[in-house]
């Protein structure tokens, strides 16, 4: 309790309550009903107290009505009592804390922007309505001049100057805004100046063509950037709109945006989680990989963490939530995407730079034209073509917004234009293995039974038996894996699954079949002894073992792994072939594996076994001579990650520290985004080249052609739509630009995993089984 809130508290009284327009209706244990004269009729208020209330430790809920002024609080009784809920109203009534309204605050994960993201909505249609009204006096102008042939008062205290000056006062108002923040000039006040000086020398049609192209090309780039936002949100919309909280005893559908801080809620088999929270009660498996990318799912109990966005795969849990909607892991990581549009690229630095050039170099020709020609016209001509450098900014701004919202379209998610840049520069790339080169979904890789008489095909029927109801990414693929060799599983009476450990099946009257990990079995008092050796064997070719045991004894075991991407090999010559130096191998995995990769893969070097730290270390060695990125899987790559010069993790993310680490996400957890991502900048950068080049050709020619006194100031205002036009619609074309498919297909013979488990490369063939 803060010193404020205890000195409200001391001094509470009926009088003093009264005097604010307090007044307690009802009070019961754990609810109490207050009327509050400063919240009715005011939803802003009303929000405030609501929100304000909230985040006071022992209350649960608060609901609160705007047309009879009522706040219904309710608490833990033994954490919180009436006085102090009453002083924390008090407190909110005499220092209001203001809020960002409810809704913009209940955006959470699928909200995008969170506070900003109403406002920024907001700013949008207000933009738009202002290009329809002056689209409007526009084809007024045109359809009288050019269609009927009509003339044009174009005075300050005509029509078309009242709607030139009217057009003017935004961008006024925005230069004097910048002006004071930015302590610098910037190109609106020359725009607005340049805008109003035409209207005053009669020339309102001009200035009109000068206020409308500049609002054009600003709601252009508004709605290139809302497109890159909504892509960036479909990938991470992850929340579900609502979920079940228990409320005395019951489990009651509540709406996402609605849950506080404490909320025990309840998520059942199939269900998204909806708070960062602790496990009060229940155990299940979670799937995990909206957060860390990790095919498995996780067994979680009372007491551990659990996410956002993760999935029940079985079992039911009691969640007390942590934090809720903005305030949770996945839409931190949703606004740190958001900001990428704000991270400027170098070349995007470069543009601003150019267009102040262009500014001043457009000051100094107006006012070169008047003193040498003595003709306010010309020198107005001159004005109006250099007056908007708008367009050489926007020839990088436009392009780089453009490629990250296709970059966003395709499930790779780029924190800024910095990142999109500099890879299609870096010549060094350094891979890790698990859940980098390997798929998600796991693969039975060998299986062994205890005797000959135990066959494969044998072993395989039993475990799928007792997996047919599990949806476990191991029973998935237990199933598969019979399925592929047309076994039908028996008829079973019962199945009872421990979260994390196994599954024990009954089938007919006197068979019992266990399937699970070391532990479970050693539970069951099966004996292992026979399958040590073998488990050795294949632990350390990185996999899983699973045992089968039947009536007790053990029948057979088998090696689960992830197998290794189809692309890989495709990626990693397509890297050689634009121009990478070197690629490394990173891995924590034994020197024999990583050893066994070198043979198929065409890597430079590899370094086996690595911590998370020496992965760091050695791509920091590698960063003083070159420039390198770090491609993992944004978990225990996190170090590596954050010390390279740009860091890609495979899947939406990884530890919190991953995301934050990582510059570079490809949430589909394809190789291929790697070239897709590099095509991408390098057709990014050519993109910015024409627009530079365009932008400033037109500039340059129109001022000469300007002081020639061959342009009219109506021909100055075509040329900024036609050079502002054309390079949107240039930057436009990144949108839908898909990559040659000769640069995503570097190495047509390397297509692997061939039906019978083998990699076929450099015209050979090798058992994948020493490399999962």
């Amino acid at each position: 309790m803060n010193k404020k809130i205890a000195s409200i508290n001391r001094t509470l009284n009926r009088i003093v309550l009264k005097k604010k327009g307090i007044c307690v209706k009802q009070s019961m244990t754990g609810r109490m009903r207050v009327t509050v004269k400063d919240i009715k009729g005011s939803k802003r208020n009303a929000g405030s107290m609501e929100q304000f209330l909230n985040e006071a430790d022992g209350i649960r809920r608060v609901e609160t009505n705007v047309i009879s002024g009522s706040v219904i609080v309710y608490f833990n009784a033994e954490t919180i009592s009436p006085r102090l809920i009453l002083s924390f109203i008090l407190s909110q009534v005499i220092e209001p804390v203001v809020y960002a309204p409810r809704k913009e605050r209940a955006m959470g994960l699928n909200g995008g922007c969170f506070e900003c993201e109403t406002d920024r909505k907001g700013l949008f249609r207000k933009k738009l309505r202002r290009v329809a009204a002056l689209s409007a006096v526009m084809g007024y102008a045109v359809i009288r001049s050019w269609i009927f042939k009509l003339a044009l008062a174009q005075n300050p205290l005509s029509f078309l100057g009242v709607a030139a000056i009217v057009g003017t006062l935004p961008l006024v108002k925005e230069a004097a805004a910048d002006t004071a923040e930015k302590k610098k000039v910037t190109v609106k006040p020359f725009l607005a100046t340049g805008s109003l000086i035409t209207v005053f020398m009669g020339e309102a049609f001009s200035a009109l063509q000068i206020i409308w192209i500049y609002n054009v090309a600003e709601l252009t780039e508004d709605y290139v950037a809302r497109k890159s936002r909504q892509a960036i949100r479909d990938i991470l919309d992850v929340a579900p709109a609502n979920a079940y909280v228990m409320r005395d005893g019951m489990e009651v559908e509540t709406r996402v945006a609605d849950i506080r801080r404490d909320d025990i809620v309840a998520a059942h088999t199939g269900e998204k989680i909806p708070v960062d929270g602790l496990i009060m009660d229940g155990d299940a498996l979670v799937d995990e990989s909206s957060i860390n990318g990790r095919s498995e799912a996780v067994h979680r109990e009372i007491g551990d963490t659990v996410y956002a966005g993760t999935i029940i795969s079985q079992g039911t849990l009691f969640i007390r939530t942590v934090k809720t909607g903005e305030d949770t892991y996945l839409a931190g990581v949703m606004k740190m995407v958001e900001d990428s549009l704000a991270n400027k690229a170098p070349v995007e630095q470069k543009a601003d730079q150019l267009a102040s050039r262009l500014m001043k170099i457009g000051m100094g020709a107006t006012l070169a034209t008047l003193a040498l020609t003595l003709s306010p016209m010309r020198a107005l001509t001159v004005m109006l073509v250099m007056s908007c450098p708008c367009a050489t900014v926007l020839a990088a701004s436009s392009a780089v917004t453009a490629a990250l919202a296709n970059a966003a379209k395709h499930s790779i998610l780029i924190k800024g234009g910095l990142y999109l840049e500099t890879i299609g520069k870096t010549d060094v790339y350094c891979f890790d293995k698990t859940g980098t080169l390997t798929q998600d979904l796991p693969r039975i890789m060998s299986v062994y039974g205890r005797t000959p008489s135990i066959t494969e095909d044998a072993l395989l029927t039993m475990a799928a038996t007792a997996e047919s109801h599990n949806q476990h990414p191991m029973a998935r693929a237990i199933l598969a894996e019979a399925e592929k060799r047309d076994l039908v599983p028996d008829a079973h009476a019962v199945c009872e699954f421990k979260a994390g450990r196994g599954v024990l099946c009954t089938v007919g009257c006197e068979t019992v079949i266990l399937v699970g990990n070391r532990q479970y079995m050693e539970e069951n008092d099966v004996d292992l002894g026979w399958f040590d050796k073998k488990t050795v064997m294949e632990q350390s070719k990185g996999r899983t073992v699973v045992f089968i045991a039947k009536n007790g004894s053990a029948m057979g075991m088998l090696g689960v792994a992830n197998p290794i991407r189809p692309e890989t090999v495709r990626v990693l010559n397509c890297l050689k072939k634009d121009g990478v130096k070197a690629i490394h191998l990173v891995t924590g995995d034994n020197a024999d594996v990583a050893r066994s990769m070198m043979d198929i893969f065409p890597f430079d070097d590899c370094r086996a076994p690595l911590m998370p730290e020496e992965k760091a270390g050695r791509v920091k060695e590698l960063k003083q001579s070159n420039s390198v990125v770090m491609v993992g899987d944004g978990v225990n790559d996190a170090l590596a990650l954050a010390q390279a010069d740009i860091g890609v993790a495979i899947g939406s993310g990884g530890a919190e520290v991953a995301i934050e680490a990582a510059d570079i996400a490809l949430a589909d957890s394809n190789l291929e985004g790697l070239m897709r991502v590099r095509n991408l900048s390098h057709q990014t950068m050519k993109v910015i080249d024409q627009n530079h080049y365009f932008a400033v050709s037109t500039d340059l020619i129109g001022a000469v052609l300007g002081m020639a006194g061959v342009l009219s100031p109506v021909m100055a205002g075509l040329i900024h739509i036609l050079h502002t036009g054309g390079i949107l619609l240039n930057s436009g074309r990144l949108l839908s630009w898909e990559p040659p498919v000769e640069s995503m297909d570097c190495c047509k013979g390397c297509v692997l995993q061939c039906k019978n488990g083998r990699l076929k490369c450099k015209g050979g063939i090798v058992n994948t089984a020493t490399l999962n």
